[in-house]
């Protein structure tokens, strides 16, 4: 397990001085880097070895959002490492203990070069140490884009889409999704899908509408074949 305190800043709420839901995964991401790189078994560990990280999924469920200036505690702990898998869940807590954001996350372990994936390398398991998945409502399933979902936007990935790895990162996807919510749709649940790369220059193109039940689905397609970069669900 690995935690650390921050405070949420200005550049990190929205109109109501309500942290973002980009604000939340960039601590997620932070949280998880600085525990692989305090362990010795972060980016210049894998670099070498042609190895990296890519997030295949997230589920982020908020309870409460900290508001401008509020003092919390993130924290992460890898639960389980399968093949080229691992999986790893994240909190978000007030300075007083209260739980505000739970999430899951899972990932794959890439050859970067060859751009497959790799068989986690024996000794990291045992570096992360063992842990139980937390408590939480786990959903299932690949997430279904209705069929009333339309086109709404196309926009190109640009150099500061990209993260260290040189795709587009996974904030950024959520970032655009989210852009395209109705007005006043307050997030309770994010469920994120990655299927595919995106690199400098691809053609993004948004389709989104909303099921059944109410929740708005936004799939980030390649616009040249219509496959998706990304699906994500927002509740």
């Amino acid at each position: 397990m690995y935690s650390y305190d921050s405070r949420v800043g200005f550049s990190m709420v929205d109109s109501e001085k309500n942290i973002t839901i980009n604000s939340i995964i960039d601590f997620f991401q932070d949280a998880s880097t600085f525990h692989s790189e305090d362990l010795g078994v972060g980016y210049d560990y894998l670099l070498p070895k042609n190895l990296g990280w890519v997030i295949n999924t997230w589920q982020i469920d908020i309870l409460r959002r900290p508001k401008y200036l509020e003092k919390v505690k993130v924290t992460t702990v890898p639960y389980k490492f399968r093949g080229f898998l691992g999986y790893r869940n994240f909190t978000l807590e007030s300075e007083s203990g209260e739980i505000l954001v739970k999430a899951n996350s899972l990932w794959s372990l890439i050859d970067i070069k060859k751009m497959k994936p790799a068989s986690v390398p024996e000794e990291l398991p045992a570096v992360y140490g063992s842990a139980d998945p937390m408590e939480m409502d786990y959903q299932n399933g690949k997430i279904r884009v209705p069929e009333s979902a339309e086109e709404k936007l196309r926009i190109k990935v640009e150099p500061h889409f990209l993260d260290p790895n040189h795709h587009m990162n996974n904030g950024q996807y959520i970032s655009l999704g989210a852009s395209l919510l109705p007005e006043g749709f307050k997030i309770k649940r994010l469920r994120a899908e990655y299927r595919n790369q995106a690199f400098l220059g691809d053609m993004l193109c948004l389709v989104a509408g909303q099921d059944q039940e109410g929740r708005y689905i936004v799939s980030i397609n390649n616009a040249q074949d219509g496959k998706p970069f990304s699906v994500l669900e927002f509740s």
